[in-house]
């Protein structure tokens, strides 16, 4: 699939935000899921180093004038800190592009692949970083990572190794006989990349990984797409402390991947709350803590709890995080009490 970039191919392109700059940091969301981008936001800028620049761009089909102006707000005090927005939704229409139904993913996740295009040409790395993360230290250092002869840098999908090695073994006759990786250990999680833009010009237009994607239904959606077209070494392995997510059962994996999570654990760098684990929805989600203590300094923080106290799920009404977080036992001691009625 070797071709020239087209620039006609993409209509929609937006320019770097500061005098020389050829790096990104992007993010694709909707505009349901605004609260908790600030919360990974708010993580980013307060480990940013006053010596880069930090052009975010925000890729988006539905984001409102307020939420935008919310957003873009928590970056406006700061002379190294650009917040941007883009909506790239016309460029994916017409595409069907499988969801599966999940409650927690949608078709915005389909709009990085749309990042090598919609970024100008002047742009050489991306780094596209999920929105349910929480960063603990400087993500830009992650751009400067070297990546002469990839398409991309990102770390193993630690969580879908353990089930792959399971005793269920569906997901590995999936990923054994649909994707036919030849490295199927070095199967990469596509929450946090680091992109070769050049190089991805170089070798696919964003229709191509579109139709791609369209072409069936993905068990792992955009994030399959990525890994079969890296198949090959085409995609350098950083360690797991960027992308740190707890699987279910650690010891499935092979021992070097054990060793890895065990020190990701130890020392992470970015927590992905992966899955339906999610802080602000179970009280057992891994860094709960680490989420809540960000969660706070937002302007966000009170949507956030009103979402989680006013559930539309019938059956949490009266579930134990609710009367908990009412009675004031977890996380808000120091914060206005809400009622749940």
């Amino acid at each position: 699939m070797e071709q020239n970039h087209n620039p006609e191919n993409c209509q929609i392109t937006i320019r770097p935000a500061f005098d020389g700059g050829t790096d990104a940091i992007v993010f694709c969301v909707n505009d349901y899921y605004c609260p908790y981008l600030s919360v990974m936001l708010y993580s980013v800028i307060e480990h940013a180093s006053p010596s880069r620049n930090y052009d975010i761009i925000i890729l988006h089909r539905d984001i409102t004038p307020e939420n935008q102006n919310i957003l873009r707000q928590m970056g406006a005090e700061y002379d190294n800190v650009s917040i941007r927005f883009l909506n790239v939704g016309s460029l994916i229409c017409g595409y069907s592009l499988y969801t599966g139904g999940k409650r927690d993913f949608s078709i915005d996740a389909y709009l990085r692949l749309l990042i090598p295009d919609v970024l100008d040409s002047a742009y050489h790395k991306a780094l596209y970083l999920d929105a349910d993360m929480l960063a603990l230290t400087d993500v830009g250092e992650l751009l400067d990572t070297e990546l002469d002869g990839y398409l991309l840098a990102s770390s193993r999908d630690l969580s879908g190794l353990a089930t792959y090695y399971g005793p269920r073994d569906d997901l590995k006759k999936y990923r054994d006989s649909i994707l036919h990786l030849s490295q199927p250990n070095d199967y990469f999680i596509d929450g946090m990349l680091v992109l070769n833009l050049d190089a991805f010009r170089k070798s696919y237009t964003s229709n191509e990984l579109l139709r791609l994607a369209a072409s069936r239904d993905w068990l792992q959606h955009d994030q399959d797409v990525l890994n079969l077209i890296c198949d090959g070494g085409k995609a350098k392995m950083l360690h797991a402390s960027w992308d740190v997510m707890k699987p279910y059962r650690p010891d499935l994996l092979p021992e070097p991947c054990r060793v890895e999570l065990a020190e990701a654990i130890k020392d992470p760098k970015i927590i992905h709350f992966g899955g339906v684990r999610k802080p602000w929805k179970n009280l057992d989600s891994p860094w709960t803590d680490l989420f809540w203590d960000t969660a706070v300094k937002t302007h966000c923080y009170k949507e956030i709890i009103y979402r989680l106290l006013h559930h539309d799920d019938p059956e949490r009404k009266n579930c134990e995080i609710i009367t908990r977080i009412n009675n004031g036992e977890i996380w808000f001691r120091h914060m206005a009490k809400f009622n749940a009625a």
